[in-house]
Parts: C-alpha cells; structure tokens; sequence
C-alpha cells in the first residue's frame, strides 16, 4: 500500500507539472483572452512569416497572426488576432508594416497611426492593405543566385577586370566626375517643380499634337508634292531667277542712275496725290454714277434713229476785265457727291459754286449777292469785246 502511494503521489506531480506547463502555453498563446478577426492583405508575407508572430502597435504586442494563406504568387492574406481593447487606439486608416528586427529575424505586422489619422475607430473583421514589406537576406541571396546562374563568371570576371583598367589611375578624374553628376544631380532636383509642372501640362500638348497629326501628315504629304512639282521644274526655276536677277540688276542700274530725278518726282507729286487722297471718296461716286447714267442712257437712246439734243440758256455776264476776273486758286467745300451716283433725271443738278475767279456765279462785281443780272452793252463792247472806262 505504501509503494502504491508513492507511485500516486509521482503520477500526481507529473500530471501537476504538465498542467502547470500547459497553462503557461495556454497563457503565452492568449487562450483564455477574447480576440477579434483582422485581415492583412500583404503582396508578399515574406519566407520567415510563421503563425503566431506577434501583432505590434507603437511597439506594444496587440494581437498574433493566426494563418497566412497565399492567395496568389505574389500577394496573401493574414488573419490576425488583436485584443478588442486595443482597437479603440486603433484608428481605421492605420498604416501596416510587415518587418523584422533584425536581418535573419523572424517578421512581425507593425501597425502605426497614419500622419492624419482618421477619427474612426478599427472594427472586427477589417481588411487592411499592408503598405511595405521588408526584404529578408535570403530573397537578396535568391535573386542573387538567380544572377549568378544567369552570367558566365568567366565574362562577369573579364567585364570587372576591364572596369577595374579602365578606372585605374583615374581616381581623380572619376571623382570629378562623381562631384559632378552630383551637382547636376542637386540643380535636377530643385528644377523639379518646374518639371512636373512641364509634365502635368505635356498631356493637353501632345493630345492637341494627335489631333493635329492627321492634317500635319496631310500638309507633309501636300509639301511632298510641291517638292516634287519644284524638283521635276528645276530648270524652268532656274530660268526664271536667271531672269529675275536679270531683271533686278536692270532695275537696279535704272533706279541707281535716276534716283535723283525719281526723288524729284515723288516730292512735286506728293502734293497731287494728298489731294487724291483728299478727294478720293468722290472717285467711287463718279464711277458709279457712270455706271448709272450707263444705264439709262442705253434704254431711253439706243435702237432710236436720230439725234437727241439738251439745250438751255443762261444769263448773260459782263465782260471779261482785268485784273478783276484774273483767275484765283481759291476754291474750298471739300469732297461731296452732289446727289451721286443715283440722280433723279427731272431734278437739274446744283451748281457748285466755288471762288476760282471764272465763275460767273461767285463774281464779287455781280450786284444782288452773285446772282446773274442783264446788261446792255455799248457801241465799244460791240467792237472791242469788252468796255473801256
């Protein structure tokens, strides 16, 4: 009965320690705490991305990672298990970062509160993107190999010698070089805002370009053809600027040997021509008047047999006196169309009276403000063709 007691009392302690170690598994794995679901969509989980890797919030252990299940070969999905406390401090647009601590070292999710973070609060069942993944050693090791099988070493080696030539003895030369591309390197990048401006308005451009591509082909294609033409015309362009360097040298020896009497010209012509152009809105009314006259003058004449006459008289004047009616460069009114060029035909014309010195209508000796008067000549008038006083 003793040695039975004994073999009781050990069964017990061994069922106690294994109790005592279970719990202590129960409790580092949180067994007996409520967790709530998350999801973390990841483009890569990483190759040393275990379940149970911690969930870490400011460097505080929120939550575990439950599964990762690969959803396709470049991303996965993990769903986590975070304690429901801590998602009040978790705002919704939280950031998450899958990293490790050191480079061999097991990877964690890192979540961290966003530059303006959201008043809303993280709820159970979530899904969250992860914004970065570090890359583990062995990736770099991977892609490296990866290289490696790729190039010969044998050329790799005669490609670095050629390099390790090439650059000896031209350190310094290299650095300036270094120093240089640098400095171009810093003006580049505070020219940069002038840049995306330059890129940001390149679109409309090069969008007005394509619309406008069609007609630019078109003219090219026009442009072809115009050469062609001028090409196949060679010798017949030829001769014509043959003959219009002729032409320009003639005009050149005549212009050159007359340039004073061309001069000449231009100046006494230029008052004629300032009284051209003065009474030029009157050369419209004349033609047009022409034209009208024209007109009428072919319905009421043509096909008649016959001659048509107009014939009036007016009232005698005095006779010619000098120095009285010597003629006078006097006459003013400016340009005016008289009623041109529609005139009514039973309406007489007005008669323009202007101070020249010849017109009978404007005479200073006429009595009556200048209005035709009769007058009787004498026996001398008769004779000589004017009075003697």
């Amino acid at each position: 009965m003793r040695r039975h007691r004994y073999k009781l009392a050990a069964l017990a302690l061994v069922g106690a320690a294994v109790g005592v170690v279970a719990l202590a598994v129960a409790l580092f794995n949180q067994a007996f705490t409520d967790r709530v679901p998350v999801t973390v969509v990841a483009e890569r989980a990483g190759l040393v991305m275990d379940p149970g890797a911690r969930v870490k919030m400011a460097g505080v252990t929120v939550g575990t990672v439950e599964s990762i299940t690969p959803t396709d070969e470049l991303t996965a999905r993990l769903s986590l298990l975070v304690d429901p406390g801590a998602l009040e401090a978790i705002p919704e647009n939280v950031e998450v970062v899958i990293t490790s601590n050191t480079a061999f070292g097991a990877k964690f999710v890192s979540l961290s509160a966003p530059a303006d973070p959201s008043p809303a609060r993280l709820t159970p069942g979530a899904t969250i993107d992860a914004s970065h993944v570090t890359v583990e050693m062995n990736t770099v090791f991977e892609n490296l190999t990866s290289v490696l099988r790729t190039v010969e070493p044998g050329k790799l080696d005669a490609t670095l010698g050629a390099i390790s030539t090439a650059l000896q003895g031209r350190g310094e030369l290299l650095g300036e070089t270094v120093d240089k591309a640098d400095r171009s390197l810093a003006e580049f990048a505070a020219a940069r805002g002038a840049l995306d401006r330059v890129l940001t308005s390149l679109p409309p451009v090069t969008g007005t370009y394509a619309e406008a591509a069609p007609d630019l082909m078109a003219s090219l294609g026009s442009l072809t053809t115009t050469g062609t033409t001028v090409l196949d015309g060679r010798q017949s362009l030829d001769l014509l600027l043959l003959n219009v360097t002729g032409l320009a040298n003639t005009g050149a020896e005549v212009l050159g040997a007359n340039s004073d009497a061309a001069a000449d010209v231009l100046s006494l012509l230029r008052p004629t021509t300032a009284l051209v152009a003065e009474y030029s809105p009157v050369i419209p009314c004349m033609f047009h008047g022409l034209q009208e006259s024209k007109k009428i003058g072919d319905g009421a004449y043509n096909g008649q047999p016959g001659i048509k006459m107009s014939i009036g008289l007016i009232a005698g004047t005095e006779p010619y006196r000098y120095p009285d009616d010597l003629p006078k460069v006097a006459a003013t009114g400016g340009p005016h169309c008289m009623g041109l060029p529609l005139r009514d035909p039973n309406v007489n014309a007005p008669f323009l009276v202007t101070d020249t010195g010849v017109n009978p209508f404007a005479s200073q000796r006429q009595p009556n403000g200048g209005q035709p008067a009769t007058t009787v000549p004498n026996l001398l008038s008769y004779l000589f063709g004017t009075e003697v006083r």
